[in-house]
């Protein structure tokens, strides 16, 4: 999967957003190898390490494939200035074993492509992650990349140990935010993030789901029907962890960084100032990004933590003022990027499937006009008050 195939002008897919397969002579020289077979070559190399891995990659970038050529000396140095432990040895395994490395690594790379899952490299990364500060050098991504390159986004996040009010506080973020043009965001955990990605799923929303671990792991085993349908869906999922590698709680902390730092707003649903939620939180006011608290009698006390933060706002998403607050947050920042807005297209999908559907005699129609001149004359009156 060579990027320089994948990916058009910086931050931005090629048009049709379908992986190239690499397949390559044996003798082609390195400097041409693309970044995805370099890097999954290096990622496999034993010793190496995520350290050793981030330092060729923030030395070399999309020129990765260099590294094979390397002057054992010259490899040893970079990786001893890297404070990479072993270097001397590490240096030898890559010598040693490169062919092997290397035929291993278009294998996977091919198997990759074949899955729909693409591998980004540090130049092609959406502008919101490359910009972050300790932000990741490469994702893999399966399904359609754009999704993560158009915005905005809003995430909605919170914990998975949800209440019945918790639900219903995720599903009414959801459906507020989906009357406009933004994708939401969220981890793939059970509790507010898999309540989050099918409400957004039901309501016809593009979901981004980062995970805690390899692209090529699905966990935990009760969302995997709900990662196959934002594929399917034109969304996407993606992971800054080597294919094979298992959950551990510290990933899921940087995972949650993901979330915040490609959010335009972030919704912390339900949730403890102790839990892993928090964590998301205080990424997002590093961030600057706006966040949002619901509260009701009950809630998690996350929302002491999002009220000491500058950007934090807290709503009661169970009254109309609160439900008004945050559809004009989204409403505003999709306008924001130059979006046509409209408040009631959700209305407007479900009263053209209606009429699809159903043996409606004209005076139905004429019936729900004058509900609407009813509703027009409700809204001038107000003003005029």
């Amino acid at each position: 999967m060579d990027q320089r195939g994948t990916q058009g002008e910086r931050g931005r897919p090629a048009p049709d957003g379908q992986p190239t397969l690499w397949q390559a002579p044996d003798d082609l020289p390195t400097t041409d190898m693309p970044f995805a077979v370099a890097f999954l070559a290096l990622g496999a190399a034993r010793g190496l390490g995520s350290k050793g891995l981030h330092a060729l990659v923030r030395e070399h970038r999309e020129q990765l494939g260099r590294v094979w050529d390397l002057p054992q000396g010259r490899l040893v140095a970079e990786l001893a200035h890297a404070k990479v432990p072993t270097a001397r040895k590490i240096a030898d395994e890559i010598s040693t074993h490169r062919p092997e490395l290397l035929k291993t690594a278009r294998a996977k790379a091919d198997e990759l492509a074949r899955r729909n899952i693409h591998i980004i490299g540090p130049s092609a990364l959406p502008a919101r992650l490359a910009e972050l500060h300790g932000g990741p050098l490469w994702l893999f991504v399966e399904g359609d990349p754009r999704a993560l390159y158009e915005g905005p986004h809003v995430a909605v996040v919170g914990t998975r140990d949800i209440t019945p009010d918790g639900v219903r506080a995720t599903e009414a973020a959801v459906r507020t935010l989906a009357a406009y043009p933004i994708t939401l965001v969220s981890g793939l955990a059970n509790g507010v993030d898999a309540v989050a990605h099918r409400a957004a799923l039901r309501d016809g929303v593009r979901n981004v789901a980062f995970l805690g671990h390899g692209i090529d792991v699905v966990f935990p085993a009760e969302t995997a029907d709900i990662r196959a349908r934002i594929v399917r869906t034109g969304g996407a999922v993606a992971s800054e962890y080597l294919p094979g590698e298992h959950y551990r709680k510290a990933q899921f902390v940087q995972r949650n960084r993901l979330q915040a730092g490609l959010a335009d707003i972030v919704v912390a649903a339900e949730g403890q100032h102790t839990g892993g939620t928090a964590h998301t939180v205080r990424f997002a006011a590093a961030y600057r990004r706006p966040i949002i608290g619901f509260t009701w009698p009950g809630a998690g006390d996350l929302t002491d933590l999002i009220d000491t933060e500058p950007t934090g706002q807290l709503i009661d998403i169970f009254t109309t003022a609160g439900r008004r607050t945050l559809d004009a947050l989204c409403r505003s920042t999709a306008d924001s990027y130059g979006h046509t807005t409209f408040g009631l297209s959700l209305v407007e999908r479900q009263l053209g499937r209606e009429v699809e559907l159903r043996a409606l005699p004209p005076e139905d129609l004429k019936r729900l006009r004058q509900r609407l001149d009813d509703l027009l004359g409700q809204e001038d009156g107000g003003h005029a008050r």
